[in-house]
């Protein structure tokens, strides 16, 4: 019976990481399936998922631990079904504001105060050549319910700074 792994990895960031990776998982006769992949701040970071014969699993465990040889953390652990998504929306994120300590401990508060899961996150910060100041800027892939008010979490999100800017979509509208 095959199992749906998720892995993550991180070290510093080099040539020939993915690669290695894949080499191992190749090895065991598993399937690498989806993946996000990201270098921040010198450091290669990846998150994927493998699917993988149960009984290979304990090797494909060890040598992915081995990888440590060469400066990699690796994480396995067994994926856990999905929650039922029949009755919910995804919407789309972008929010642009100064950038200042706890900024997305603002935003999360209100994640979890308007019931949203994250689905996905990008973040930066970057250099407002206007100002002169940083810009915190985010990207978000949001899962709400079908009935959710999305003018009350734009007005929630809003209300954290005078200069955040917040832009919503459902992602079927797009």
């Amino acid at each position: 019976m095959n199992k749906t792994l998720v892995l993550t990895a991180i070290c510093a960031d080099r040539p020939g990481l993915v690669q290695m990776l894949s080499e191992v998982i190749y090895a065991h006769d598993a399937s690498w399936e989806e993946s996000s992949m990201a270098h921040l701040c010198g450091q290669f970071a990846g998150i994927l998922t493998v699917n993988v014969d149960e009984s290979s699993i304990p090797a494909l465990e060890k040598d992915l631990r081995q990888l440590s040889q060469h400066g990699m953390a690796v994480t396995l652990n067994e994926s856990v079904d999905a929650p039922e998504t029949d009755n919910q929306h995804t919407i789309w994120l972008d929010l642009t504001g100064h950038d200042k300590p706890g900024i997305m401990r603002e935003v999360s508060n209100v994640f979890v105060a308007q019931h949203v899961s994250v689905q996905s996150l990008d973040t930066e910060v970057v250099s407002a050549s206007m100002s002169g100041g940083d810009m915190f800027v985010a990207g978000a892939q949001l899962l709400v319910s079908k009935d959710f008010d999305m003018d009350n979490l734009q007005q929630a999100l809003e209300s954290l700074s005078d200069d955040l800017m917040v832009d919503l979509a459902l992602a079927d509208e797009e």
